[in-house]
């Protein structure tokens, strides 16, 4: 307990900038990271351990979705697992910080995953929809859409934050991706970014056992995250043409 007690205590001054996140990643995934990875860190889990115990937690969390009809005690394991699992993912970088740091290696892993991760949740409703709701087959463009969506704006947020690494001085002259020198307006950001949060997501998986509120919140949150990879697409390619 105080070995939780004491990596817990370093972890909480050792947090990323809460800017250019949402609310739910500030307040609710971060922290719950955070108590997971002191867990971990007791249990001398290595990062990409904590890494791989996410997939599988998301993992088991979409095969649970796809294997029967929906319910709503389904629907509440689904949920759990989801969160759980990005938690976890949250986890995995602060147990690197407690251990002295990253490797090259334990990122790419961190991102092969969180990929892998954009990829299948979409497809799991898709084929959750095929089996087992009855809607017209245009509907099945939605999760088709939103996993473009999802992964554009994810390959675009790594590639801008990789090449804004190559400026000279970028540190001391450029925020963080999704700041956009907003500071003073992070919190209406951060709300504003909640749509496109996948806590979000994971949380309205909660309403799969009620298939037709779940497709209308679904639906709605596609809309929304179009209009943020849309509004993020132009910020990053101003950012690079500029050279900030």
């Amino acid at each position: 307990m105080t070995q939780f007690r004491e990596a817990h205590a370093r972890l909480a001054s050792a947090q990323k900038t809460k800017s250019g996140v949402s609310l739910y990643t500030r307040y609710v995934n971060r922290p719950f990271g955070r108590v997971l990875a002191s867990v971990c860190f007791g249990l001398r889990m290595t990062p990409n351990q904590v890494t791989v115990l996410s997939a599988v937690a998301t993992g088991a969390g979409l095969v649970l979705l796809v294997s029967g009809e929906p319910s709503p005690l389904r629907a509440a394991g689904v949920t759990v697992l989801l969160i759980l699992g990005f938690a976890l993912d949250s986890a995995d970088g602060q147990v690197a910080r407690l251990t002295g740091g990253g490797s090259p290696s334990g990122e790419w892993l961190d991102h092969v995953v969180d990929a892998g991760k954009i990829v299948m949740v979409h497809a799991a409703i898709l084929i959750t929809a095929y089996r087992f709701w009855s809607l017209e087959p245009i509907w099945y463009l939605v999760p088709l859409a939103f996993q473009v969506v999802s992964v554009v704006t994810f390959v675009g947020g790594l590639l801008t934050d990789l090449l804004l690494r190559r400026v000279t001085h970028i540190a001391s002259t450029t925020p963080a991706i999704g700041e956009g020198g907003v500071r003073r307006h992070s919190k209406i950001r951060a709300i504003a970014l909640l749509p496109a949060d996948y806590g979000i997501l994971s949380l309205s998986f909660s309403l799969t056992g009620w298939p037709a509120v779940f497709i209308v919140v679904y639906s709605l949150l596609l809309a929304a995250n179009v209009l943020i990879m849309a509004l993020l697409l132009g910020k990053w390619f101003r950012a690079l043409s500029a050279g900030i």
